[in-house]
């Protein structure tokens, strides 16, 4: 395969390890491939600020697509677009159906800037998500939202005790217009995020904005909301260990966050080193 114009990749379970860290050379394969000509992109379900506290991952990319391709990110300048937003309206109705279907369930609102969340419970498993707001169980999550908000990035539901794909399979009879949802198989929490705020989606918008196909983008990823990317780029590699859904759509398979399987692949497709 030709040298690629764009390395987009995961980041949680994909490039970070399981405490949220990017490795050293993780972050020197990317730099190679920035020397090399390459752009490279992460594509995270992270809100802005979870990209940029991450120590060495912000100079080591061109920018990066958030919440799951609802924000764009500037690595550089610091600055966020929220693209494609959850009409406040829809996410509100859908909190009610959700609220009644899931007893024990806590809610969260991520706008971009923050998390207003129903519970500290919603802390567990994020690295680098503060600003937090924080309410009781049962509150309004929309209520402290400022008066001219008219969508928010993402909504999130947690179950404690249960696991993603549980809390899909519950649910899957609540529909709403312009909405999808992702889970991380055991992970016990949803996120919905607007229609066009999909990896592959967001990915493909990018990349079209600069002339880049998709035959000339090189993807990584682990989970089944990193399936719509995996699919849609030309050459794609699942991690070891990954998601039954992300192995199923990947051309290729690597080795494991941990090990450092994004940087192996790189260097082989660079040059840079054995074959993966």
């Amino acid at each position: 395969m030709p040298v690629p114009k764009v390395i987009a990749t995961d980041l949680d379970g994909t490039l970070l390890d399981r405490q949220g860290r990017l490795s050293e050379r993780n972050q020197k394969a990317l730099q190679a491939a920035r020397e090399h000509g390459l752009l490279t992109v992460a594509v995270t379900a992270r809100a802005p600020r979870s990209v940029y506290r991450v120590p060495g991952l912000a100079p080591a990319l061109d920018a990066a697509l958030c919440c799951t391709g609802a924000i764009v990110y500037d690595t550089a300048a610091r600055t966020a677009e929220l693209r494609h937003p959850i009409p406040l309206p829809v996410a509100r109705d859908l909190h009610d159906r959700l609220r009644d279907a899931l007893p024990g369930a806590v809610f969260a609102v991520e706008t971009g800037d923050r998390q207003i969340a129903q519970s500290p419970d919603l802390q567990i498993g994020v690295h680098y998500a503060d600003p937090w707001t924080f309410l009781a169980p049962g509150d309004d999550p929309f209520a402290v939202l400022d008066a001219d908000t008219e969508g928010v990035a993402e909504f999130i539901v947690r179950v404690p005790g249960s696991t993603g794909e549980d809390i899909a399979a519950r649910t899957r009879h609540i529909e709403a217009p312009g909405v999808r949802r992702w889970h991380w198989g055991s992970f016990p929490e949803l996120e919905f995020t607007a229609d066009d705020a999909a990896k592959g989606t967001a990915l493909a918008a990018w990349c079209a904005e600069r002339g880049i196909a998709a035959d000339e983008v090189v993807a990584f990823g682990d989970m089944p909301n990193d399936v719509s990317m995996l699919a849609w780029a030309g050459r794609s590699f699942a991690m070891a260990g990954a998601h039954a859904e992300a192995v199923a759509v990947a051309t290729d398979r690597t080795g494991e966050a941990a090990d450092d399987g994004v940087a192996r692949a790189v260097e082989s497709i660079l040059e840079l080193g054995p074959a993966w």
